[in-house]
């Protein structure tokens, strides 16, 4: 029986989800320390920066979590 053409192989699969793990963290980590930054801000026009780039943090995380779980899903899928 042939392999399925329609799913990436193991390699390309995995690779990719090293990478998504490797923005997960980065993006983990900024969010970490612009948070710290806006639990002692003091400067109300600071505190909104802050807290738009937190929201947006946020977001990107979010996506790349959803990818990760596609990914998971995939690589399991092909077990």
């Amino acid at each position: 029986m042939a392999p399925k053409t329609a799913h990436r192989d193991e390699r390309t699969v995995k690779k990719e989800l090293t990478n998504i793990e490797r923005t997960i963290a980065k993006l983990d980590q900024q969010k970490k320390e612009i948070n710290a930054k806006l639990q002692v801000s003091t400067d109300p026009t600071e505190a909104l920066k802050l807290h738009n780039e937190v929201t947006s943090l946020t977001e990107q995380l979010a996506v790349a979590e959803d990818r990760w779980c596609q990914l998971q899903a995939e690589l399991e899928d092909d077990a």
